[in-house]
């Protein structure tokens, strides 16, 4: 899952900077801009963002009162607001901390400290939906037209999987795939079919001595998912949640 992120200045210049400094750092982020607050208004009415960087210069009142909204109910919005200014003056940001902006930024800073604190704001394992939970000896069958092809799950939740498997050349992993789980529960094994999925990320986990690749994990995330399927699911975080609680 990527991070969504919304620069807000009214310096072109200054917003390709700090664009950039944050594809440097944070690999899966996505970055949008917005020149001014009505711009922002438009974005974040339209779209959701894990995280709003923004500058002193560009806020005004109304985009003052927005956030000091949205932090009262950003249980709902989940998302974060990071003011970023050249200023160091306590005064200064004392003012937006009133309105709900926990973080700043004094610029300029480095990539890595803005990385820093991005993941520090806006950390993927806050973005996940839910648990993630792991099986042993579980699979899940790939399916993609005529190719069929059995991966090791590593953990799977009610929003995808992630799962490692030898590398297939002639799979297509850019196309979406059809994933049945294979779940074993103490001799019952439970299956969850028809999980029409993406491919959300790829990469290489072993490699080839001429470095080509052996084998890769892939994350797949759940398009669709069958009243019934979900039954399955459901059983086996049961399963698994009653066996945690259980100590021999």
């Amino acid at each position: 899952m990527s991070r969504q992120i919304l620069i807000v200045d009214q310096s072109a210049s200054m917003r390709r900077i700090i664009k950039t400094m944050i594809l440097a750092e944070v690999n899966d982020a996505e970055v949008a801009e917005a020149q001014d607050v009505v711009e922002a208004l438009a974005r974040l009415k339209d779209c959701s963002y894990n995280l709003v960087l923004f500058s002193r210069e560009s806020s005004t009142d109304q985009w003052l009162d927005f956030m000091r909204k949205r932090g009262a109910t950003n249980g709902q919005g989940k998302t974060g607001f990071v003011l970023f200014t050249s200023s160091r003056q306590k005064k200064a940001i004392d003012q937006f901390k009133a309105h709900g902006v926990k973080e700043h930024l004094v610029i300029p800073c480095s990539p890595h400290e803005l990385g820093e604190l991005i993941n520090r704001v806006c950390s993927v394992f806050t973005l996940r939906s839910g648990r993630r939970y792991s099986l042993s000896s579980a699979t899940a069958i790939l399916e993609q037209g005529a190719n069929s092809v059995t991966a090791e799950l590593i953990n799977f939740s009610d929003g995808g999987i992630l799962c490692e498997l030898a590398q297939i050349g002639s799979y297509n992993w850019a196309a979406p795939a059809m994933v049945t789980l294979n779940l074993p529960l103490n001799g019952d094994n439970c299956v969850a079919t028809g999980l029409f999925s993406v491919t959300t990320r790829l990469s290489v986990s072993e490699s080839y001595a001429d470095h080509t690749p052996k084998r890769i994990r892939v994350s797949f995330r759940f398009l669709a998912i069958p009243a019934e399927t979900r039954k399955a699911l459901d059983k086996a975080f049961a399963y698994i949640e009653k066996q945690e609680t259980t100590f021999d």
